[in-house]
């Protein structure tokens, strides 16, 4: 009599594979171990990696552990954290403890679009309630004596986060020549070593600074500059009298002038009669009447 035995249906290779790869049977381990097994089986999968219901199962089963464990890892800690959050979160509550789905759709950082959205609310609020209180605190302005200086200072003003980028700590300063003070030899010396930043055109000069990363030390910076420049153009020791002045800059702000037409050239009887309007005249007659007819309708 021929004994029967029974044939496992299992293949080979399960019982050869790896643990990291079988999922299952992580439930029932340790939380260090199971988020090793874990980090284990995506780096072996790579791109090819999707997590399985028993894969999720096992993670999230270690949660209560954790808390419990106040030795854990941070590291450890953070990574359950996120995914439970991601597992919570992304997935939709129909679809939530099937396999992942791939995607091509291009997924953008909400995170960071939600933080935005919510700062341009605050500031549509602050626009819409707050600014409008401000109206009783208007004041008529009264010119001071710093105002009289001949240096006029023009800055940048955004509303960015960071208060030192380009715009705001861009500064120009521009003053009328016939406001410093200087005879002519003084004012050809000036104009000489102001070089292109000098406008014959206006008799203006102007310089702007953006090279530190505060307004006030640009404003500083400016200041000294032209106070530099005058002291030099004062000092006639050397006048710079030989030097001629340089205007090729002017060439590029200067516009080319118009042509104008001769007058002996104008022969008015010459030119075109218009005829043939009357599809413009039946449109204009159109909208009078339209518009009357709207009128009516109110005044009546």
């Amino acid at each position: 009599m021929k004994s029967t035995r029974s044939l496992s249906l299992t293949p080979l290779r399960y019982y050869l594979s790896p643990r990291y790869l079988n999922p299952n049977e992580w439930k029932g381990l340790p939380a260090d171990q199971i988020y090793e097994l874990h980090d284990q089986r995506k780096i072996a999968l790579g791109k090819s990696y999707n997590p399985n219901d028993d894969e999720r199962f096992a993670i999230l089963s270690t949660v209560e552990a954790l808390k419990k464990d106040a030795a854990s890892p941070l590291e450890y800690v953070y990574g359950i954290d996120n995914f439970k959050e991601r597992l919570m979160t992304d997935t939709p509550s129909k679809l939530r403890g099937l396999p992942a789905k791939r995607s091509n759709i291009f997924v953008k950082d909400i995170g960071a679009t939600a933080v935005e959205r919510r700062r341009i609310d605050q500031l549509t609020r602050i626009s819409a309630y707050e600014m409008p209180l401000l109206a009783k605190f208007r004041q008529p302005y009264q010119p001071t004596e710093s105002s009289k200086s001949p240096l006029k200072i023009t800055y940048h003003t955004d509303f960015s986060d960071k208060s030192t980028n380009n715009n705001n700590r861009k500064v120009i300063l521009t003053c009328q020549l016939a406001d410093l003070g200087l005879n002519q030899a003084q004012q050809h010396k000036f104009k000489v070593l102001a070089g292109n930043k000098f406008n014959f055109t206006t008799d203006t000069f102007k310089l702007k600074s953006e090279q530190f990363p505060e307004a006030s030390q640009n404003v500083r910076w400016l200041v000294d500059t032209v106070n530099k420049l005058v002291n030099e153009s004062k000092d006639l020791k050397d006048d710079f009298a030989d030097v001629p002045l340089d205007v090729r800059h002017m060439r590029f702000g200067n516009k080319s002038p118009k042509a104008e037409f001769p007058e002996a050239w104008k022969k008015p009887e010459d030119a075109p009669v218009a005829r043939h309007k009357i599809v413009s005249r039946l449109v204009d007659g159109v909208k009078n009447k339209k518009d009357e007819e709207y009128v009516k309708e109110f005044s009546a």
